[in-house]
């Protein structure tokens, strides 16, 4: 991370587009966490009165400083592009450890000039966050097969950035347990330094949440539990019914809507009269009926969430918008490159290191687990900074194009 001068002009880009594009419209979920973080200046996370973990305390964690101070909001929106300039500080430090510096200079900035990474920037949301999060962890990872010295604190500050991950964004939390099973059988498996490495990071950043996985059982009696948003996302993800693509919809549209009130205002009616936790834990049961019920409706659902998981697309009962080229341009020269990485990565397996496949079974899984519930393309970005290592590498690897005479 010497070179930080030759990504200045990204974060000055950055910097420019949030300034421009910010305004005093909070829309999104950017008023919810900005609560959330008014409640961490008071003392609790979830309100005592009912409980409410809809997003897990990792952004409103940063947003806690901006909210004591009482220091404008544009200064928070400002971490952004500071988040993304530090993220890939970190991808190309960690692509140095692979290739030269002019080739790493080149796939740091395919990354940083990935659209839809501009997208929002100027919005309170962890994306960002995550964003660095992910690329910390990719490079603390691979340090640990690279250092020389003791590999511990590389090993602890990645256990630190994926946990911490997993408290940004409450999905990780299971992509972790997931990890954590899965390296624990393939290191014993195959008693390979790499996987006990991994299975130990696992097992750190699981240790990272126990505080925060301690509270929530406090409030809700239930072990493991990461948040209560999930229901909503697996109930729309199952709906059986025409035209509805499992695309996530707020309880307030069920009523507003009438092509969602004929299917589902009788079933919502039902919830407003029950807890939040039992709100959640009605929604799942919902969700898991339909599936077994409707297989084939759900797997036409998760058909279209791939879409919108890579290309933002499609929605239901959403108008065409040409703001999904946005996310189609970039993302159909991804999906043809990691289609044609595949090719060579498994004739070449064996000389693609074995922190780089640790690392894409993270990828893996993460990808496959946003897509089995409702989701937005904001949950695939975290794993494009994996994505584009692997690529790089097998681009500069294990792929030699020579010009014929």
């Amino acid at each position: 991370m010497k070179d930080k001068t030759k990504f200045l002009p990204l974060l000055g880009v950055y910097i420019f587009i949030v300034l421009l594009a910010s305004s005093n419209d909070f829309q999104g979920d950017q008023k919810d966490y900005i609560w959330f973080a008014q409640n961490l200046s008071h003392g609790y996370y979830s309100p005592p009165e009912e409980i409410n973990l809809w997003f897990g305390p990792g952004y409103p964690i940063v947003l806690l400083p901006f909210v004591l101070l009482k220091l404008p909001w544009l200064l928070a929106r400002l971490a952004n592009p500071i988040f993304l300039f530090l993220a890939f500080l970190f991808f190309n430090a960690t692509l140095r450890f692979y290739m030269k510096e002019r080739m790493a200079l080149i796939f740091t900035y395919v990354l940083a000039l990935y659209p839809p990474f501009l997208g929002h920037i100027h919005w309170l949301d962890p994306e960002k966050l995550a964003i660095f999060l992910v690329c910390a962890f990719l490079f603390f990872f691979c340090k640990t097969q690279h250092n020389k010295r003791p590999y511990w604190p590389s090993l602890l500050a990645a256990s630190v950035s994926l946990g911490y991950l997993a408290l940004t964004k409450v999905f990780f939390g299971y992509v972790i347990f997931s990890g954590f099973i899965l390296f624990l059988f393939l290191f014993l498996w195959k008693r390979k330094d790499t996987l006990k490495k991994a299975f130990l990071v696992y097992s750190f950043a699981l240790i990272f949440c126990l505080p925060y996985l301690s509270y929530t059982y406090s409030l809700t009696g239930k072990f493991f539990y990461w948040g209560n948003s999930g229901g909503l996302s697996l109930y729309w993800m199952s709906s059986p019914y025409p035209n509805e693509l499992g695309s996530w919809q707020s309880v307030q549209q069920v009523f507003k809507m009438p092509e969602l009130s004929k299917n589902h205002e009788e079933f919502f009616d039902k919830l407003s009269k029950l807890s939040t936790i039992q709100k959640d834990e009605a929604l799942k049961k919902q969700a898991i009926y339909y599936i077994v019920h409707n297989p084939r409706s759900y797997f036409r659902n998760w058909l279209a969430n791939v879409g919108r998981l890579v290309f933002n697309y499609p929605y239901s009962f959403a108008p065409q918008l040409l703001s999904t080229y946005f996310y189609v341009i970039p993302n159909i020269f991804l999906v043809v490159f990691c289609f044609i990485c595949f090719y060579f990565s498994y004739i070449g397996r064996k000389l693609i290191p074995d922190e780089i496949s640790a690392s894409l079974i993270f990828a893996l899984i993460s990808f496959g687990g946003s897509s089995l519930l409702s989701a937005y393309n904001r949950q695939f970005m975290p794993i494009v900074p994996v994505l584009i290592l692997w690529i790089s590498f097998t681009l500069v690897h294990l792929i030699k194009i020579q010009i014929r005479k």
